[in-house]
């Protein structure tokens, strides 16, 4: 492609403003030596300026009300995500502490009973916690 190609291509970013540095100063040399491209950027900057003076319409009241809606229940579920992870770290390092503990206590078969005891109680409630949110996910689906 040549030099007067890619610099055609950028015309209506530079008129926009939308260009870094680099890039605006090679279009504005081209443009002082190509009439062509400077009468098109002229023309892009008249049509920028004619957009940017329209009024801007405001949203409407719904699709705000909803977007707002959607935008918190992703904060909420990423919060509720990291504390999920921080419980769960928590947990497993309470579950290993005290089966240590009791390891220590009273002996290896009370360790056992307490880990095992543990790790069922822990994935029945993981379980629990999948069906719960799959059941949730399908009730925000048909809303």
């Amino acid at each position: 492609m040549s030099d007067h190609e890619s610099v055609r291509h950028l015309l209506a970013l530079s008129a926009a403003g939308l260009l870094d540095a680099g890039e605006e100063r090679l279009v504005r040399e081209h443009a002082r030596q190509c009439a062509r491209c400077a009468a098109k950027l002229d023309d892009y900057a008249a049509l920028a300026a004619g957009l940017s003076a329209l009024p801007c319409p405001l949203p409407l009241a719904d699709l705000l009300r909803r977007t707002n809606s959607l935008v918190a229940a992703e904060v909420d579920r990423r919060q509720g995500a990291v504390f999920a992870g921080a419980a769960a770290i928590f947990a497993c390092a309470f579950i290993l502490l005290i089966g240590q503990t009791l390891r220590i206590l009273l002996g290896d078969s009370a360790a056992l009973a307490w880990l095992l005891w543990a790790v069922i109680s822990s994935v029945l409630g993981t379980a629990s916690a999948l069906v719960l949110a799959s059941r949730r996910r399908l009730e925000r689906s048909i809303v």
